[in-house]
């Protein structure tokens, strides 16, 4: 019987955690606080803003919002994120992207203060994910572990530490915020870990390596990449993927809306219905990784705290 994890309720149980933790440290007289920085009014940025305010009020955490205009120049964000760097009451900084053209993001992420890298842009965090070292691993990417120790700990009934150890786990994209550190967080916890791309599409050899995992991993950011030929009878599968695609009726032809608009839906690089019934475990989409995400950025600000008053 394949388990469809419960993503939407370890999102829940995880911001009860944080909750109660955020509630100490409140009564030693600390709050903690995130502060984005949005340039401009780019539409997706804007929704991710909304998303991270809505859970800092829920946490109880304070939220900072900078966002000055587009035509701003690339010295006045760097001073924005410099004043942010010594604000006692910014735990953590969050730099919400794309930027406008004019502004660099290395020279808005550099100068972010490294213990208040809360996602894990700066160069420095990211070699100590790469060298296993304590950081402020990137949220997606501990999201994805945070659902797999969970699993393990309730369905496989085995510590996460010998989940892991020696499991064959394909990753599937090689982006800088989800499949390379997905794969360095693997490689930390002893995986023998595989990463794939589009280059691995390209040349045919996509199902050769898949089709080994006991674990796969899929951030590649295609609607239906993976089918049931890609995946190994009985593994264990994690879509990071978020696409959007029209709804089409029996015929292949889009569904239309009242307003003669063709309907669009949600769905993972997984093709979930054909892959769901040979696998031992699925994240679904929607209500899965992402449900997961937000929580572990509000994580990471809450140690980025504690370490900023000598707690941890």
């Amino acid at each position: 019987m394949t388990v469809v994890i419960d993503c939407v309720a370890i999102g829940e149980e995880l911001m009860k955690e944080i909750v109660a933790e955020t509630e100490a440290l409140k009564a030693k007289g600390i709050t903690p606080g995130i502060a984005t920085l949005l340039v401009g009014d780019d539409f997706g940025a804007r929704m991710y803003r909304g998303q991270v305010e809505k859970f800092c009020q829920e946490a109880g955490f304070n939220y900072f919002n900078e966002n000055p205009p587009a035509d701003v120049s690339e010295e006045e964000v760097v001073e924005i994120v410099k004043r942010l760097n010594a604000d006692k009451a910014v735990s953590g900084i969050l730099p919400l992207r794309p930027f406008p053209e004019h502004i660099s993001d290395s020279a808005v992420i550099n100068s972010i203060d490294v213990n208040k890298d809360i996602d894990c842009f700066h160069p420095f965090n990211m070699g100590k994910l790469a060298l296993g070292e304590p950081t402020f691993p990137p949220a997606t990417p501990s999201a994805v572990v945070e659902i797999l120790d969970r699993y393990a700990r309730e369905y496989e009934k085995v510590d996460p530490k010998d989940f892991y150890e020696g499991a064959e786990i394909v990753v599937v994209g090689h982006s800088n915020i989800v499949g390379k550190p997905v794969a360095f967080l693997m490689l930390n916890r002893n995986a023998t870990t595989t990463v794939c791309h589009v280059f691995t599409s390209m040349k045919g050899n996509l199902e050769k390596h898949t089709k080994g995992a006991d674990i796969l991993i899929v951030a590649a950011g295609k609607a239906g990449l993976i089918g049931p030929d890609q995946v190994k009878e009985g593994a264990i599968v994690v879509d990071v993927g978020i696409n959007r695609v029209k709804v089409l009726d029996e015929k292949g032809e889009p569904v239309l809306d009242e307003k003669g608009k063709p309907k669009t839906k949600t769905v993972g690089d997984v093709a979930f219905d054909a892959v769901k019934d040979m696998v031992k475990a699925i994240t679904p989409v929607p209500g899965g990784v992402g449900s997961v995400t937000n929580r572990m950025l509000m994580k990471n600000a809450l140690r980025a705290c504690k370490l900023q008053h000598g707690l941890e």
